[in-house]
């Protein structure tokens, strides 16, 4: 019986591991947590970085952008309109770049912090989103203006392809909306 329990419990077994052994385990397990930690901090940031740059390859200069990306490749415009529509696109690119994004945090800001005082300032409130409003009803008169120059480009065949084009678009991006509401039991 007693080799039959030495069998299954060996001597070395049953050692305790020296201190330097224990050192040696720390170390390594030290090592593959920092190495596991680094890779998913690059992986987080490249995601990150990626992410931003599907965003600005699909979606470069808005909605307009992206027919006029599509006009470029379906219908078959000339090196004149090319060049126009590229000039459109770069004037798009400029006003939405110029557009003050951290001015809107600063703005939520100030709403989350009048919302904690102990009264809420409505006339300030209101006074932001009147500046909100004017800001994007500059920004919806400076988009029908690039799009009046965008369809003076064309000629009627290509305004017309680029109707068929938007309303095949419209249904597609209908027929994944759809397929997202029955994927997530909403319909």
């Amino acid at each position: 019986m007693s080799d039959l329990n030495s069998f299954n419990n060996p001597p070395e077994l049953n050692a305790e591991p020296s201190s330097e052994s224990k050192r040696n385990k720390k170390s390594k397990r030290k090592i593959i947590i920092s190495v596991v930690l680094v890779l998913i901090i690059i992986t987080g940031i490249a995601g990150l970085g990626f992410a931003k740059g599907y965003y600005d390859k699909h979606r470069p200069h808005g909605p307009l952008g992206m027919i006029m990306d599509m006009a470029m490749k379906d219908l078959d415009l000339t090196d004149q309109q090319k060049n126009e529509v590229a000039k459109i696109k770069e004037e798009i690119q400029l006003k939405m770049d110029s557009q003050q994004k951290p001015d809107r945090r600063k703005e939520m800001d100030e709403m989350m912090d009048m919302f904690r005082g102990s009264t809420f300032d409505k006339q300030k409130a209101l006074d932001m989103m009147k500046q909100r409003d004017a800001e994007r009803d500059e920004m919806r008169s400076f988009m029908i203006d690039q799009t009046a120059k965008f369809h003076a480009i064309l000629t009627p065949d290509q305004r017309n392809k680029a109707v068929d084009k938007m309303k095949e678009f419209r249904e597609k991006r209908k027929e994944r909306k759809d397929k997202w509401k029955k994927e997530d039991g909403k319909q």
